[in-house]
């Protein structure tokens, strides 16, 4: 694959990864229908309550990319992430604010080490009208999420050492999607 594919990959990607973990979960603390700043509930993923705001953020996202996601497959991302963050709370994973400052750095000076790479980076930098620094700012929520992810994978992988399966986390979040209690509000 040349790097070029692989870089506008990546750059996908991370918008897709911007726009999954900005997603504002709440807890549920009142009733189904009681939710802050009038937000309609769509569906409830174990304690986590996902909003329309959340599915049109996404759905936008999406249509980013060349690939078309009908309303199911958007709706399954969000269940993904609610699973994904039931687990990171279950097993009480948590990350300093300097591991995730670091964090995002790194994915930064990552990306910029490739010429094509730097050149998609500032091209949605200027089309955005966002500074570098800014953009550094706003991805923080995204470093900290995905830098959650990677610790709960890690932590299961400690604790399932025994398996033999190429793809355990994947399958371990197919099994807790399987698994999660799901309530669709319409």
């Amino acid at each position: 694959m040349k790097k070029a594919t692989i870089a506008i990959i990546v750059f996908i990607l991370l918008v897709v990864l911007a726009v999954l973990t900005t997603i504002n979960w709440q807890e549920n603390v009142g009733a189904i229908n009681d939710t802050q700043n009038d937000e309609r509930i769509i569906m409830k993923v174990n304690n986590i309550i996902v909003t329309e705001k959340d599915f049109e953020l996404l759905k936008l996202s999406l249509a980013q990319t060349d690939k078309d996601y009908d309303d199911k497959a958007i709706k399954e991302l969000l269940i993904r992430r609610a699973v994904i963050d039931s687990e990171i709370n279950k097993h009480a994973i948590t990350v300093s604010d300097e591991e995730v400052f670091a964090f995002n750095e790194e994915r930064f000076a990552l990306l910029y080490q490739d010429k094509e790479n730097a050149t998609l980076m500032n091209d949605f930098l200027k089309k955005n009208n966002l500074s570098l620094e800014d953009y550094k700012k706003q991805s923080l929520a995204i470093s900290k999420q995905a830098l959650l992810t990677l610790r709960l994978k890690e932590k299961l992988i400690e604790d399932y050492k025994t398996s033999n399966q190429k793809n355990f986390f994947e399958t371990y979040i197919k099994e807790k999607i399987d698994a999660a209690q799901i309530e669709f509000y319409d």
